[in-house]
C-alpha cells in the first residue's frame, strides 16, 4: 500500500465538505457536532435562496452565517451560490468542487450528526484502501440487525450516503449526473448483475427510466449508478456512527421518521485499533437482515403487496 505524504494521523486532518441551504438550527448542530473533531481543513457549499419562497432569503443567510461564526482554527473554504440550483446539482457540484481540492475526504449534509468515531475509522481506511478500486465509499450509517462478527467492518453492495460517507478523488470521478451515458440495455445488465431479485432490479430500473427522463432532482441515485457500473463496494460499520435530524416539515426528503431504515437507529462507539477483514467480498448477510426487519414492519396488507414484488414482478411493471 502506498503511503500518501501528509496522510492524516489524526481525525481532525481529514478533509470534511458541508453542504447546507436553508436550515440554520440543523446547520448550527452540525457544526457543533463537529468542534468535538474540529476539522482542519473544512469547505462549506450553500445552495442560493429559492426565487418562489421568500422566506429563503433569510433563513439561508442565517444558515449561512453560522458557518461563518465557526471559532476553531481551521482552513475555511466557502461556495455560496447566488441562486439557487436544487438538490442536483447543487449537492453533485459542491462534491466535484471538493475533490478538486482533496484526494479524499468525508462529506456531510445539514443534517448529519456523525459520532466522532467515524473520523477516526476514516482515518484509518482512506489510508488502507487509497489504492483498492474495489472500494467506492465508506458509509457511517450501518442501519443492519446487530450481529456477532470478529470485525468492526464489512463489504457491501449496498450505497447508502444517510447524508454522512467518505470517498476518494479516485472514486468520485466515475460520477455523472447525465443518465444517458448509460444506454437502457446496458443499464439493466448492470442493475441485474447487482441486485439478486427480480423486484429489486425492476425497482431499480424503473427509477433509473425516471432519472434518465428528468422526473427527479436528486444526485445519490446517479453516485450509486456510477459506483454499480464499477462492480464497487462500500465499507460499512459494523455500529451505527450517524444520526439523521433531518425528520421533520423542512426536509426536502425525509419529512418523516416512518421509515425503518432511520427509525430507533442508535448511535455505538466502534472499537480501535479496527480489527479488519481477512477477504473484501460483499458479505449480503446484513443487507437481508434489513429486508427482514422491514418485512416486519410492515402491516399484514403491506407484507402481500411486499411479497408480490419479490416473487411476481413482470416486465411490463417496468414502465408503469
Amino acid at each position: 500500500m502506498r503511503r500518501i505524504d501528509g496522510f492524516p494521523n489524526t481525525s481532525s486532518e481529514i478533509p470534511v465538505l458541508l453542504t447546507i441551504f436553508n436550515r440554520p438550527a440543523k446547520t448550527r448542530a452540525v457544526i457543533e457536532n463537529l468542534r468535538q473533531v474540529k476539522p482542519k481543513r473544512l469547505f462549506v457549499a450553500a445552495d442560493g435562496p429559492r426565487p418562489d419562497c421568500p422566506p429563503d432569503t433569510e433563513s439561508c443567510r442565517l444558515a449561512r452565517e453560522e458557518v461563518l461564526n465557526i471559532d476553531w482554527d481551521c482552513n475555511l473554504e466557502r461556495r455560496f451560490l447566488e441562486h439557487n440550483t436544487g438538490c442536483d446539482p447543487a449537492v453533485s457540484g459542491a462534491i466535484d468542487w471538493f475533490f478538486q481540492h482533496v484526494e479524499y475526504g468525508i462529506i456531510l449534509e445539514d443534517d448529519c450528526l456523525v459520532h466522532p468515531d467515524f473520523f477516526e475509522f476514516c482515518a484509518a481506511l482512506f489510508e488502507r484502501y487509497f489504492n483498492d478500486r474495489r472500494i467506492m465509499q465508506l458509509s457511517s450509517l450501518s442501519p443492519y440487525v446487530s450481529r456477532e462478527y470478529p470485525y468492526d467492518y464489512h463489504f457491501s453492495r449496498a450505497f447508502l450516503c444517510g447524508g454522512g460517507w467518505g470517498t476518494w478523488r479516485r472514486a468520485w470521478k466515475y460520477f455523472t449526473p447525465d443518465m444517458h451515458r448509460y444506454g437502457d440495455a446496458e443499464a439493466l445488465s448492470v442493475l441485474k448483475s447487482y441486485f439478486p431479485h427480480r423486484y429489486q432490479w425492476i425497482q431499480q430500473y424503473r427509477k433509473f427510466l425516471k432519472f434518465k427522463n428528468g422526473q427527479y432532482n436528486n444526485w445519490d441515485f446517479q453516485w450509486n449508478m456510477a459506483c454499480f457500473a464499477q462492480n464497487g463496494l462500500c465499507i460499512v460499520p459494523e455500529k451505527n456512527l450517524m444520526q439523521n435530524i433531518g425528520f421533520d416539515a423542512e426536509s426536502t426528503h425525509t419529512k418523516s421518521i416512518d421509515n425503518p431504515i432511520f427509525k430507533n437507529l442508535k448511535v455505538e462507539r466502534l472499537h480501535f485499533p479496527l480489527r479488519h477483514p481477512v477477504f473484501v467480498y460483499a458479505d449480503s448477510q446484513p443487507q437481508r437482515s434489513l429486508e427482514r426487519k422491514i418485512y416486519r414492519s410492515l402491516s399484514a396488507k403491506s407484507r402481500c403487496a411486499y411479497l408480490l414484488r419479490r416473487t411476481a414482478g413482470t416486465m411490463a411493471d417496468l414502465f408503469q
